[in-house]
C-alpha cells in the first residue's frame, strides 16, 4: 500500500517593523517554494496592539484576496477584495459605530454597478450607478 501526503508549505511569520521591542507594528507571513520567497500575508497593528489591517498577496507581491481595515477601537472600518493588485468585487466601508457607510462593487479597479451611501443612522443617503469598465486591449494600452 502506497500512501501519499500533500506537503503544504507553512508561512513563516516575520516581524517587519516594531513599535517597541515587545510590540510588532507590521508582520509578514512568507512562503518559500522552489527557492522563491514571497510575502503571502501582511498584518499591521496600532501601537496598543489592536489590529489595523490584514490582507493577502499573490506571488508577484500584488494585493490579492480580501483586505480588512479596522478602527483603533477594533471595529471593522473597511472590507474589500483585490485580484492581481486591482480592486475587484465587493467593497464595504463602515462608520466607527459599525453602521454601514457605503457599499458597492469594483470591476478591474473601477467602481461599477449600483453603489449605496448611508447616513450614520443607516438611512440611504444616495445611490449612484457606475458603468462597468471594459478591459483595455493591448492596442488601446499602446496609444
Amino acid at each position: 500500500m502506497v500512501s501519499l501526503t500533500a506537503c503544504e508549505t507553512k508561512p513563516q511569520r516575520e516581524v517587519i517593523e516594531n513599535w517597541s521591542p515587545s510590540q510588532a507594528k507590521v508582520v509578514g507571513f512568507f512562503i518559500t517554494e522552489n527557492d522563491t520567497r514571497w510575502k503571502q500575508k501582511e498584518e499591521k497593528f496600532y501601537e496598543d496592539g489592536t489590529q489595523e489591517y490584514f490582507g493577502t498577496f499573490n506571488q508577484n507581491g500584488e494585493r490579492d484576496g480580501e483586505w480588512r481595515y479596522f478602527y483603533p477601537s477594533g471595529q471593522l472600518w473597511s472590507l474589500g477584495n483585490y485580484k492581481n493588485g486591482l480592486k475587484e468585487g465587493q467593497k464595504e466601508v463602515y462608520w466607527p459605530d459599525g453602521m454601514k457607510r457605503y457599499e458597492g462593487q469594483y470591476t478591474n479597479d473601477e467602481k461599477s454597478g449600483l453603489w449605496h451611501f448611508y447616513n450614520k443612522d443607516g438611512s440611504v443617503l444616495q445611490k449612484m450607478s457606475f458603468d462597468v469598465p471594459t478591459k483595455k486591449s493591448s492596442s488601446d494600452q499602446n496609444r
